[in-house]
């Protein structure tokens, strides 16, 4: 599929993440080849719409990150993954996003400018494409979640048009909610990994919604909530039709790889929690089983976000808190509680 691993190394000029490209011509026909064109008329002359090239924005997309740890093309790598190899390439386009942000944060294009007090907006404009409904929720409404090989195939717009969240198209064919769980429960039972792919796509989408959070704030992040509500509609159906022994699959393969619990996507008995909080350790498990709760339950809730961020202030004294939450506010603490700062 793709080479990862090389793909999130260390560049080998200026170190880890290289130079600015924005202006070298690579990241310019990048761009030109990611460009959409709309329908345009002049007098008699019609010059039809374009789509982007995207077998030339991936190769491009890849050869610039060898150079360059850039989010900028990281995004449009991510997108003509879905639109070259279809909806189960989303899991790799994000966990390369991901990387980048966990391993790169201080050096990754764009920089962050500390004149400005390392204001995130630029990296938030550069991952917003992937929640615009014109950018990669277009590309994945119209990816194949189901091959074609199963009833002639399933689009992720065609799981929204049968639960109600988008109206149907005339020119379009319209499934019910029981043909798409039907045509789904036939697809798992001959494939399980079609239910473990969307298992971990989802989480993939998670975990970078999480380490965006923990850098920048709740509060100046990305909302990946409509990008996670999708992919939750399609795990929905997934976990109404998977049979057991398939979930369980989709559980463990590749979530402790990804530092996702792995019963999280796991059948859910109905038994509640019991006992209490004898010490740190329990709350924590509490805290733990809160998030879990809301991710399976309720996909698009921000509430995970927040509770695993609380989570890891746990063991942090008051100054490390604030050096973590409020940093422009360090210094006043420091001086009033006498605090010796740290290098």
């Amino acid at each position: 599929m793709i080479d990862s691993d090389a793909l999130l190394a260390e560049t080998t000029e200026l170190p880890p993440c290289g130079p600015d490209l924005e202006y070298d011509p690579a990241f310019q026909a990048l761009e030109e080849a990611s460009r959409e064109r709309i329908a345009q008329q002049y007098g008699d002359t019609v010059i039809p719409a374009q789509e982007p090239r995207w077998s030339e924005v991936r190769a491009a997309a890849e050869g610039l990150l060898l150079r360059s740890k850039d989010l900028r093309v990281a995004v449009l790598l991510a997108r003509a993954l879905v639109k070259t190899e279809g909806f189960s390439a989303l899991e790799y386009g994000l966990e390369i996003i991901r990387g980048l942000i966990e391993r790169y944060w201080d050096a990754l294009h764009p920089r962050l400018d500390p004149d400005d007090d390392f204001d995130p907006i630029v990296r938030s404009n550069a991952l917003a494409p992937l929640v615009d409904a014109g950018a990669l929720l277009k590309d994945l409404r119209f990816s194949m979640v189901l091959p074609v090989r199963f009833g002639g195939g399933l689009k992720v717009r065609d799981v929204e048009v049968a639960a109600g969240k988008m109206p149907p198209r005339p020119d379009e064919q319209a499934f019910s909610q029981a043909q798409v769980d039907r045509m789904f429960a036939d697809a798992v039972l001959a494939d399980p990994g079609i239910a473990s792919g969307v298992g971990k796509t989802l989480a993939s989408a998670r975990a970078l919604a999480g380490a965006l959070v923990e850098r920048v704030g709740a509060d100046r992040a990305v909302d990946f909530a409509p990008l996670l509500a999708l992919l939750g509609l399609v795990q929905q159906v997934c976990a109404r039709v998977a049979p057991a022994p398939a979930q369980a699959t989709q559980a463990g393969a590749g979530e402790s790889e990804r530092g996702v619990d792995a019963d999280r996507l796991a059948p859910q008995t109905e038994e509640g929690m019991s006992g209490e909080v004898r010490n740190r350790d329990d709350a924590l498990r509490m805290l733990d089983t809160v998030i879990e709760y809301f991710e399976r339950n309720e996909p698009t809730n921000p509430a995970p976000l927040l509770i695993r961020r609380a989570r890891r202030l746990v063991s942090m004294n008051f100054v490390d808190i604030i050096r973590d939450m409020a940093p422009e506010s360090l210094k006043q603490i420091e001086s009033i509680a006498g605090a010796e700062q740290k290098d």
